[in-house]
């Protein structure tokens, strides 16, 4: 495990009028910190309530109450915030991990994915199917909806959760479909958009991506970029 300053305390420091951290050890960087912060509080140093504006001091290790306006400052890095800043950053920071960790989990399963149709000629893994989460009702239109692993590889995006789903009440999951457990009929989730079909360039590389003909149209707005607008629903026969 890396003895470096976390990205937090550098960020913290920075607040602090402290420029040279990135050589920092973790244990230098706390240290430093409760240092300044008593510099800080011994000089009388006020700061502005993210809320009313009105001065208060000394600065508070995590949460404070303000004294004038009564509302709560929350403390994070060095910064100020209010409680709706505090949950946008949180919605924030959830859905690029989520990304992050949906990007990397379909990046492995298409590495394997491939050896597998190169060496048995067929595919193993269909896609995925999305599970649609109660207090996500935006997505109920794509419940049980295919992606094939082509799309999803080219743009891991079209799995869940989806920019309105809310890091503190979502649901949605998505699962893989193998082709020999896969019901007989199962819809694929696609943009009416395009310029966004145009670039999930895998699928038309792959001889082995699900095909089938064009039954119906289910509404998917609001989902994603590239659920917006209505999308076609493809029968694997």
């Amino acid at each position: 495990m890396s003895d470096t300053a976390t990205s937090r305390q550098k960020q913290y420091l920075r607040q602090l009028g402290c420029k040279d951290v990135a050589k920092l050890s973790k244990q230098q960087a706390s240290q430093l910190i409760d240092q300044l912060i008593a510099q800080e509080k011994a000089s009388g140093k006020t700061f502005s309530c993210p809320y009313c504006k009105s001065q208060f001091g000394p600065r508070p290790k995590r949460t404070k109450t303000c004294p004038s306006c009564g509302q709560t400052i929350v403390h994070l890095s060095g910064k100020f915030y209010t409680q709706h800043q505090v949950d946008n950053l949180n919605q924030k920071e959830w859905l690029a991990e989520s990304l992050a960790n949906t990007k990397s989990e379909v990046k492995d399963d298409w590495k394997e994915e491939r050896k597998y149709r190169k060496e048995f000629g067929e595919a193993l893994i269909l896609g995925y199917q999305i599970t649609a989460g109660d207090s996500c009702p935006h997505t109920k239109p794509l419940e049980n909806g295919l992606v094939l692993i082509e799309d999803a590889f080219d743009n891991p995006e079209l799995l869940p959760p989806f920019d309105e789903c809310r890091h503190d009440s979502c649901e949605c999951d998505f699962s893989s479909v193998m082709g020999d457990e896969a019901p007989r009929r199962l819809r694929i989730i696609e943009s009416s958009d395009k310029s966004a079909r145009s670039k999930l360039v895998t699928r038309q590389n792959s001889p082995y991506a699900a095909k089938g003909k064009t039954s119906g149209c289910a509404s998917v707005l609001g989902v994603c970029f590239l659920l917006i607008a209505v999308c076609s629903c493809i029968t694997l026969l």
